[in-house]
C-alpha cells in the first residue's frame, strides 16, 4: 500500500529538476567576496560558509516576512523540516497557550531551542504529563534577524535535547535608528482577528561610538475562532462525513440510567432545539449541537521586551548583555461541567432527595448531566517569562574567548473557574437541593457546587559557560581551528496543582504535579581539521555530569568534501543524547484510566474470549528517580551543489536508531508479565479473592482488576531514517528577478517499539507520521514590487492512526495528499516604508476528514488575510 518516491504527485520535486537543468546556462562563477567569519549554529567555531560539514537552513528577516507569519512557530510550521508541533490555540493542551516544533518526527522534546546560541528555561507545564519544550510564544517575530536549522544531533556541542536537530534564533545587533512596525490579519469568516504591533529602536555605533544599544518591544493580540462561522466547525454531527455523531448528550438536560433494568432513557424535557435518538442498542440519548457562539480556541494576549547591548571595552574586549521579559495570556471557555458518572458514590438511591419514584421504580439511577445552567467554566492561563545574560568576549593574541552568565525563568499560573466540588455534588444530590432530572435549576440551587482551582509552575535554568576558540590555531596540511570550553547549568521545575485536585474533589479531573532539579556540568573540545585543501574534518566530544543519574560522553566526527567549487559532499555521525525531563523523574503520582487493557489470567478460568476480555482500571502514573538518558546513534550523507550566488541544490540522508527510550510501562505488557517479571505483581492491584467464585470457576485464582501501577521506564527504540532535499535558484527575466525554492522532508522508515524485548515495527504512512512534506515557493521581484506564492503539501497517509492496528483482513483506504496555497505581496516603493499584504490558505482547501480518528487532520479555519507595514527612520 505504500507509494514510491516516483509515484508522488510529479510536481513536488519538478521545482528541483527544472532549476538543476536550467543550472547548465547558468553564469561563471561570481567574483568571490571577503566576508566576516561569524559562528553558525552546529559549532563553536567561526566560519565563513554556512554550508560545511552539517546540514544547516538559514533563513533570513526577509525569508521569515514572504511567509506572512506572526508568530515564530506560524514562521517555522512552513519548512519542510518541521514534522509536528503545536502553536498555543489548542484549548486542550496539557501546556495551554505554548508553541513548539517537531523535527524528524521525534518529538518537541529532542529539539533543542536556542537564542543567539544559548539556552531558554522550559515552560513551567509539560506537554502530555512528561513532556518539556521552549515555549516559542515567549519569543518575539519581530526581534528575530535569522533562523538556523541545524537538521543534525549536536549533543557533541550542546548536550542534552539536540537528538533531531537544533532551532537557533538569531536577534538583531548593531542596528541603529527607529523602526515600527504593525501587522493585522483576520480569517475571511471573520473571526481570529489578530493585531500586532513593535518597535525597535537602536543607538550607537560600535566602530564609532563603542557601544551599541537595540531595544524591540513587540504587543500582540489574537481574537477566539468561533464555531458558527466555519462549515467545518458548526455541528458535531459528523455522520454525514463518515464520522460520529458527537453532538453533546449531557444538555437539554441529557439522559439518565436505569440500573436495575439497564437501559437509558432522555430526560424529561428534551424539547428543540435539542433531539431524541435511540441506538442500535435501544438507549435513549438527548442530543444537543454546538452553539454557534462558542469558541473554540483562546483569546491570546503577549508583550515582550527585549534589550540587547554591547560596550566595547577595549581594541579586543566586549561587554555584552541581553535582557528579555515576555508576558502571555490566554483565555477560554472549557466547557459545561458534568457530573461524573460510573462512580459508586454517584448511583442516586431511592432514599435520596433527587430520587424519582417514577423514574427509578425503585431501582438506582445515574444521571448523564453537565450543570448547564452555570455555563461554560473559563480559564486564564497567565505565562511570564524573564532572561537576562552578561558576558564578555575578545581576543588574546589570534584566540577568541567567550564567558557569560545567564538566567532565565518561566513562572505559570493556570486559574479555572466553574468546576464542579465532589463532595457538594454528592450532598446536593443525597439532599435534593439540585435536581438533575429538572431542565432548569435555579442559581440558588448550582451556585454552591461551583469552585476555582489554580495550578502555579515554575521552571528555572542559570547557565555559566565559557569557552575560546581559534579557527586557524596552526597548520597540518591546512588550517586548524580549535574550540574548547566548560558549561555549568543548574535547572529546576516545580508544577503545584491545586490542593482540591490533589484531595482529588474535583468532578471529572485529575491533575499532575513535579518538583525537580539538578546540576549539570561539561567540558566540551572541538577541532577543525583542513588535512588537504578541499576537505575540512569537524571533531568534536563534549562529556556531561548530571546530578540526578551520572554522565555521558558524547563524540561527533562531520567531513566535507569539495572535489570542485561548485561541489560540496559531506557527511558524519555522532552519538545525542536526551536526559530524562524532570517531570519523568520527579512527577507526583498522577490518575488515569486505561483506554482498555486484556486480563488473561481472570479471562481464561472464567472463559472469556478476545471480544469479552476488557477492562478499564485506574492507571497511577509514576515518576521513576532509577531513569537513564535516551540514547541516539546518528548518521548522515549529503551533497551540495552550488555552482553560483543564484542556484544551489542539496540532498542529504540521516538516520536515527534511538535505544532506551522513555515512556511509561504498557499496561498489557505489564498484565501479560505480572508474575515472570520480578516486581510487576506489585504494581497491580486486584479486589480481594472471591472464594464462591472461585468454586465455580476452578483455576480463578485472582481478584478482579483494580488499579495498574505504570511508572516511567527506559524500554522503547525508535529507527528513523529519510532525506531532505532543498533546491534554490533565481535568475532574470522581462526586468525582474524570478527566485523558486523547494524544500521536501522524505521519511522512508519510522520503525517504534513500545515494550521491553520487542522488535521496532513501522509506524510509518498514518494520519500522525505522514512520509513526506514539500513546501513550494515561486517569488518575483521588479522594482518596488514583489510577490511569492507557496504550496505547502503533505502526504497522503493511510486512514489509521498506527500500522500496527491493521487487523487482518482488514482493508484501510487512503486519505489523499493535501495542498494549500498561500500568497504574499510587498510593496517598497515608499521611503523607509515595506508593505506587506497577503492570504494564506488561499483556494480554501477542504480539510481531510479521518473517519478512523473520527476528525479533521488538517486546519479547519479556511483563508486568513493579512496586511503589515514597517516604517523606519535612520
Amino acid at each position: 500500500m505504500n507509494q514510491s518516491l516516483s509515484q508522488r504527485p510529479r510536481w513536488v520535486l519538478g521545482a528541483v529538476a527544472a532549476a538543476a537543468l536550467a543550472c547548465t546556462a547558468a553564469v561563471a562563477d561570481e567574483a568571490p567576496k571577503q566576508l566576516e567569519r561569524v559562528v553558525i549554529v552546529g559549532s563553536n567555531l567561526k566560519r565563513i560558509d554556512a554550508e560545511g560539514p552539517s546540514p544547516i537552513q538559514v533563513y533570513k528577516r526577509a525569508d521569515i516576512e514572504a511567509t506572512g507569519a506572526t508568530t515564530l512557530v506560524d514562521a517555522l510550521f512552513t519548512m519542510s523540516s518541521t514534522t509536528g508541533g503545536f502553536d498555543g490555540s489548542d484549548s486542550n493542551s496539557f501546556a495551554p497557550g505554548a508553541a513548539a516544533v517537531a523535527l524528524r518526527g521525534m518529538g518537541e522534546k529532542n529539539v533543542l531551542v536556542l537564542l543567539n546560541g544559548r539556552r531558554l528555561a522550559n515552560y513551567g507545564f509539560a506537554q502530555g504529563t512528561d513532556s518539556t519544550f521552549v515555549d516559542l510564544n515567549s519569543l518575539p517575530l519581530s526581534a528575530i534577524d535569522e533562523i538556523q536549522v541545524l537538521r543534525d544531533g549536536a549533543s557533541a556541542i550542546y548536550g542534552s535535547d539536540a537528538v533531531a536537530g537544533v532551532i537557533n534564533f538569531v536577534t538583531r545587533r548593531d542596528f541603529k535608528g527607529l523602526e515600527l512596525g504593525a501587522k493585522y490579519s483576520q480569517n475571511t469568516a471573520g473571526d481570529l482577528k489578530t493585531g500586532s504591533a513593535n518597535l525597535t529602536a537602536g543607538f550607537g555605533d560600535l566602530a564609532r561610538d563603542r557601544f551599541n544599544l537595540l531595544a524591540t518591544l513587540d504587543l500582540f493580540q489574537r481574537g477566539a475562532k468561533i464555531a458558527g462561522k466555519h462549515e467545518f466547525t458548526r455541528t458535531n454531527d459528523l455522520r454525514p462525513l463518515g464520522g460520529q455523531d458527537n453532538r453533546a448528550t449531557t444538555r437539554g438536560p441529557g439522559s439518565y440510567y436505569n440500573a436495575g433494568t439497564g437501559a437509558r432513557h432522555a430526560m424529561p424535557g428534551c424539547v428543540a432545539p435539542s433531539v431524541v435518538e435511540v441506538d442500535d442498542r435501544g438507549d435513549e440519548y438527548c442530543r444537543t449541537d454546538v452553539d454557534p457562539a462558542t469558541q473554540l480556541s483562546p483569546r491570546l494576549n503577549r508583550a515582550t521586551g527585549i534589550v540587547v547591548g554591547t560596550l566595547e571595552l577595549g581594541k579586543d574586549t566586549q561587554l555584552f548583555g541581553e535582557l528579555s521579559l515576555n508576558r502571555n495570556k490566554a483565555t477560554w471557555a472549557d466547557g459545561f461541567q458534568s457530573i461524573e458518572t460510573y462512580q459508586a458514590d454517584r448511583y442516586i438511591m431511592p432514599d435520596w432527595g433527587s430520587y424519582k419514584d417514577a423514574l427509578g421504580q425503585g431501582d438506582p439511577l445515574m444521571v448523564f448531566r453537565s450543570v448547564y445552567e452555570a455555563g461554560q467554566s473559563q480559564s486564564r492561563m497567565v505565562s511570564d517569562n524573564s532572561r537576562l545574560l552578561v558576558g564578555a568576549r575578545g581576543a588574546i593574541g589570534a584566540y577568541d574567548w567567550e564567558a557569560a552568565a545567564s538566567a532565565s525563568r518561566n513562572a505559570l499560573s493556570l486559574t479555572q473557574d466553574g468546576l464542579l466540588k465532589r463532595d457538594a455534588v454528592t450532598q446536593a444530590l443525597e439532599t435534593g437541593s439540585y435536581d438533575p432530572f429538572a431542565l432548569k435549576n435555579p442559581e440558588s440551587a448550582w451556585r454552591p457546587l461551583l469552585t476555582s482551582v489554580e495550578r502555579t509552575a515554575s521552571s528555572r535554568l542559570s547557565t555559566l559557560d565559557a569557552k575560546i576558540s581559534n579557527p586557524e590555531a596552526f597548520q597540518l596540511g591546512g588550517p586548524v581551528g580549535v574550540a574548547a570550553g566548560v558549561q555549568f547549568m543548574s535547572e529546576s521545575m516545580r508544577d503545584t496543582p491545586d490542593a482540591q485536585i490533589q484531595a482529588h474533589n474535583i468532578e471529572n479531573y485529575g491533575g499532575t504535579g513535579s518538583d525537580g532539579s539538578r546540576r549539570v556540568s561539561s567540558a566540551f573540545v572541538e577541532v577543525s581539521l583542513q588535512p588537504v585543501k578541499k576537505l575540512e574534518v569537524q571533531l568534536a566530544l563534549r562529556s556531561d555530569h548530571y546530578s540526578d543519574f551520572g554522565s555521558t560522553v558524547n563524540p561527533k566526527v562531520a567531513v566535507a568534501f569539495r572535489p570542485t567549487q561548485s561541489v560540496l559532499l559531506r557527511g558524519g555521525y555522532n552519538t545525542a543524547f536526551k536526559a530524562p525531563t524532570l517531570p519523568q523523574m520527579h512527577m507526583a503520582q498522577t490518575t488515569a484510566y486505561s483506554s482498555g487493557v486484556a486480563d488473561w489470567i481472570r479471562c481464561r478460568p472464567l472463559g472469556y474470549g478476545p471480544d469479552q476480555c476488557h477492562y478499564y482500571p485506574k492507571m497511577l502514573l509514576v515518576s521513576n528517580t532509577e531513569l537513564k538518558p535516551e540514547k541516539t546513534k546518528i548518521a548522515s550523507f549529503g551533497a551540495v551543489f552550488n555552482p553560483t550566488r543564484d542556484f544551489l541544490l542539496s540532498l542529504d540522508y540521516y538516520h536515527l536508531e534511538q535505544r532506551d527510550a522513555i515512556q511509561l510501562l504498557d499496561g498489557q505488557y505489564l498484565l501479560d508479565h505480572e508474575f515472570d517479571t520480578p516486581g510487576f505483581d506489585k504494581l497491580v492491584i486486584r479486589d480481594p479473592r472471591n472464594p464462591a467464585l472461585e468454586a465455580r470457576y476452578p483455576g480463578l485464582r485472582h481478584g478482579r482488576l483494580n488499579t495498574i501501577v505504570t511508572p516511567f521506564i527506559n524500554v522503547g527504540r525508535v529507527k528513523t531514517d529519510g532525506m531532505d532535499l532543498e533546491g534554490r535558484y533565481a535568475f532574470d527575466v522581462a526586468g525582474g528577478r524570478v527566485s523558486v525554492r523547494n524544500e521536501l522532508n522524505y521519511q522512508f522508515h519510522f520503525k517504534q517499539s513500545d515494550v521491553q524485548d520487542q522488535d521496532p515495527t513501522e509506524r510509518l504512512d498514518s494520519y500522525y507520521r505522514p512520509k513526506w512534506r514539500n513546501v513550494l515557493s515561486l517569488g518575483y521581484e521588479r522594482g518596488a514590487w514583489g510577490g511569492t506564492l507557496r504550496a505547502n503539501t503533505s502526504a497522503s497517509v493511510l486512514n489509521i492512526d498506527d500500522p500496527t492496528h491493521i487487523q487482518d483482513g482488514q482493508t484501510v483506504d487512503r486519505l489523499p495528499s493535501y495542498t494549500t496555497l498561500d500568497v504574499n505581496v510587498r510593496y517598497k516603493g515608499f521611503k523607509n516604508m515595506v508593505v506587506n499584504a497577503g492570504i494564506s490558505n488561499l483556494t480554501d482547501k477542504r480539510p481531510r476528514f479521518a473517519t478512523q480518528y473520527g476528525s479533521f487532520l488538517d486546519g479547519t479555519d479556511g483563508p486568513n488575510a493579512y496586511v503589515s507595514v514597517r516604517y523606519s527612520f535612520y
